[in-house]
């Protein structure tokens, strides 16, 4: 019997450090998901890779140790290319090697040269319409709760118009690979912006809320666009400005004016996301299911009200998604829920091999052929 209590005693202060330990990781893995998602954070990603080589419409970019092995690097398709006081395209893979590829390379902004560091990124383009296309733009003022708010605008003659919505700690540039497509249907173009980013308004308790109170900014912008004249939207929206404009379609009078809406790995279910990225960090599940308790504790994070997805039977609009396999942000499980669920209003491009929101770079010319068909298509209706 003796023996019996030790060893019951010894379980019972296991058991105790145990729950102990899991409350501590639990804590502590709250404040990694404050710090990389909850908190907005506009200082540029470092330049992370190296310019072995560059000329005759090539460049070399050699990894570093800061490199993200799950980056475009070894992705072919279109991507920016950012380096200190220049900016340019690369495109087709012709050498791939474990610590380097070569790739076709055509700059658009200042000149590179071999040993510079640089980034890739997925907006492809630099600026605003006009660095990147010579494209008349303006830039606009509308209002929300929160106060004042600015947009690019690019005329059209449709009374259709189309709202774009960045991603997380993204800019209205992340819009320029689609805007030609939508400007060439003659629709009027607004790039918005929304709490949070960096020179606008931020939310009172300083965090990103992922649509539940952004969608009243883009509120703001299509109220606007009913003052300059539109009749009805289209909506676009990129990761966590897909949240945006799917809690706009819940939420929002206006949302009624939604003649299609366009989706680009969109950040539908918050809970799941976190899921993925405690995974890809080695924490187990129950410590990310701990951490999520707390968070709600601590942050008061409605893990529900973040699951979009459930209140799919809602929606009502015609809905365009692209998502692609090989993303390591938000899970495509996400968007293939929201396919399953409203195949009635869904047209889903699961596209193999493609990085978060890099659909359109894997394939340009498809993504906007597939786009300009699904405008066609509502603007004929």
């Amino acid at each position: 019997m003796r023996r019996w209590r030790v060893l019951a005693a010894i379980l019972g202060v296991l058991l105790l450090l145990g729950a102990g330990g899991l409350a501590g990781g639990g804590w502590y893995l709250s404040d990694v998901l404050k710090q990389d998602a909850l908190l907005p954070n506009h200082e540029p990603a470092p330049y992370d890779m190296r310019v072995a080589a560059v000329g005759e419409g090539l460049v070399t970019l050699s990894v570093t140790p800061q490199t993200d092995e799950g980056g475009p690097w070894k992705s072919n398709g279109t991507w920016g290319l950012t380096w200190e006081g220049g900016y340019g395209q690369v495109g087709a893979i012709r050498e791939l090697g474990a610590q380097q590829a070569v790739r076709d390379f055509r700059p658009l902004q200042g000149t590179l040269s071999e040993g510079q560091m640089a980034r890739l990124d997925s907006f492809a383009f630099p600026g605003n319409p006009r660095e990147a296309y010579g494209m008349n733009y303006e830039e606009v003022s509308y209002s929300s709760p929160l106060g004042m708010f600015t947009a690019w605008s690019v005329a059209g003659s449709n009374d259709t118009w189309a709202i774009f919505v960045h991603g997380r700690n993204a800019t209205p540039r992340e819009a320029l690979r689609l805007l030609p497509a939508v400007v060439k249907l003659g629709l009027p173009a607004l790039v918005i912006t929304y709490r949070n980013d960096e020179g606008a308004p931020p939310n009172p308790d300083g965090l990103l809320w992922y649509g539940l109170t952004e969608w009243q900014d883009l509120e703001g912008a299509a109220q606007y666009a009913l003052q300059q004249g539109a009749k009805e939207f289209v909506l676009v929206g990129y990761s966590m400005g897909g949240a945006i404009v799917v809690n706009f379609l819940y939420q929002s009078p206006l949302s009624a004016r939604v003649k299609g809406v366009i989706l680009d790995a969109p950040m539908v279910d918050f809970s799941t996301t976190v899921d993925l990225g405690a995974s890809r960090r080695g924490y187990p599940v129950l410590m990310a299911t701990v951490a999520k308790g707390v968070a709600q504790l601590r942050f008061g994070l409605p893990w529900g009200d973040l699951d979009y997805v459930r209140l799919a039977d809602r929606l009502k609009a015609p809905i365009l998604l692209f998502h692609g396999d090989a993303d390591t942000k938000v899970p495509v499980a996400t968007s293939d829920a929201l396919a399953e669920a409203r195949p009635d209003l869904v047209k889903y491009m699961r596209v193999a091999g493609a990085t978060h929101v890099g659909s359109w770079n894997l394939a340009p010319t498809a993504y906007e052929v597939t786009v300009l068909a699904f405008l066609a298509e509502l603007m004929g209706k």
